[in-house]
């Protein structure tokens, strides 16, 4: 998924507090498009779990990128690691014992569409889209 040039951007070092400041810069942003309680949280969960996961195995710098579009709000989370993206656990499948496994296929679970692709300079891509009812100021 290509990212416009209108998209909103937030570049984060990483680290412990990297969750949270995307969090409040999502927050903002679906504020002003006068999203509803249910679908903010959503995406606040999305946008949590992929610049969690961008963090922990990827390679900092990570950027974020928000924007509406057609009826839907839209995202990516680049880094620059060379990991595989997978859901669940080590095979594959959520563990419901495991620590660690659950935040691509929670994403999978609450967005319209999740994808990831390399970056032709190297780093990772994970996109996601998430359909928003009526315009939802989107």
């Amino acid at each position: 998924m290509s990212v416009p040039a209108d998209a909103h951007h937030l570049a984060i070092p990483g680290g412990l507090q990297a969750a949270g400041e995307a969090r409040e810069f999502a927050g903002k942003l679906l504020s002003e498009w006068a999203l509803d309680a249910d679908a903010a949280y959503d995406v606040l969960l999305i946008v949590s779990e992929l610049v969690t996961n961008a963090v922990v195995h990827g390679v900092a710098p990570v950027h974020l990128w928000l924007w509406a579009a057609d009826g839907c709000v839209r995202g990516a989370v680049d880094d620059q690691g060379d990991g595989v993206p997978r859901l669940g656990g080590p095979g594959g499948l959520c563990d419901d014992m495991s620590e660690h496994g659950r935040g691509l296929t929670l994403v999978a679970a609450v967005a319209r569409t999740v994808g990831w692709r390399r970056l032709p300079g190297g780093g990772l891509r994970v996109w996601f889209s998430y359909a928003v009812g009526g315009d939802g100021g989107a």
